[in-house]
């Protein structure tokens, strides 16, 4: 590629990019303006006068470092629970044969047909009743064993499926049983899908704060983000 061709690609690489990265730059910059900038016209790409007003004014409104905590603390639980769950589950429905095995994993498939908006009131009323609302634990218990946890099931099945039979065969010389070659043989081979569920299940399953948990200290910052909007006039 000639150096005039090149300078050409770059600055339409570099013109592409604005749209993509201009709204950061002006989040960014609007958060150390103070309001009065902030709606002035015509508007300025710097702030005027930098202020940090606004990240103290968070902290106030809000408990965020507490929320934060619980946000990386529940995901984590979750998502070492979830994957504790699936990959039972998923080894299971793979490699042990049993009577109904197929019509079981069916039955487990069609937790993903179910619309969230469905068992809100159930699963609220499941909560209350065990004394649970205003905890973290139906924040814990829903994604961990509920649709999250049916996904990440069907993709360590699917995982565990490819697996050749002769590394079980292998497994059962050396002594193992059936817990054994999962826990030696099976697992250590399912980092790819585990890394593809750990990747999924803190985005997607720890995803019910408002349902639950009330009190702003209980949150987790998913939630705080539409309370704080639907505090602005």
């Amino acid at each position: 590629m000639s150096p005039k061709l090149k300078v050409l690609v770059y600055g339409v690489l570099l013109v592409c990019c604005v749209p993509f990265v201009f709204p950061i730059w002006w989040m960014a910059t609007t958060s150390l303006k103070p309001v009065t900038e902030i709606f002035a016209y015509p508007p300025s790409l710097l702030p005027g006068s930098p202020t940090l007003d606004a990240y103290r004014q968070v902290f106030e409104l809000q408990p965020f470092g507490r929320q934060y905590v619980n946000s990386l603390y529940i995901a984590v639980v979750v998502t070492m629970l979830t994957l504790a769950v699936s990959a039972l589950a998923g080894y299971a429905f793979a490699r042990i044969r049993f009577r109904g095995a197929g019509v079981v994993f069916v039955i487990v498939l069609t937790g993903l047909l179910v619309p969230n908006e469905v068992t809100i009131i159930p699963l609220y009323r499941m909560f209350d009743a065990l004394g649970l609302v205003d905890t973290h634990w139906p924040l814990i218990l829903v994604p961990a064993l509920g649709a999250p946890s049916v996904l990440a099931t069907f993709i360590m099945r699917q995982f565990f499926i490819t697996l050749p039979g002769e590394l079980e065969e292998a497994g059962r010389v050396d002594g193992l049983g059936r817990f054994g070659l999962f826990w030696r043989v099976a697992l250590p081979l399912a980092r790819p899908a585990i890394g593809a569920v750990s990747m999924y299940i803190p985005t997607d399953g720890v995803a019910l704060p408002g349902q639950f948990a009330v009190s702003a200290g209980m949150n987790t910052v998913r939630l705080v983000r539409p309370l704080l909007g639907s505090e602005n006039p």
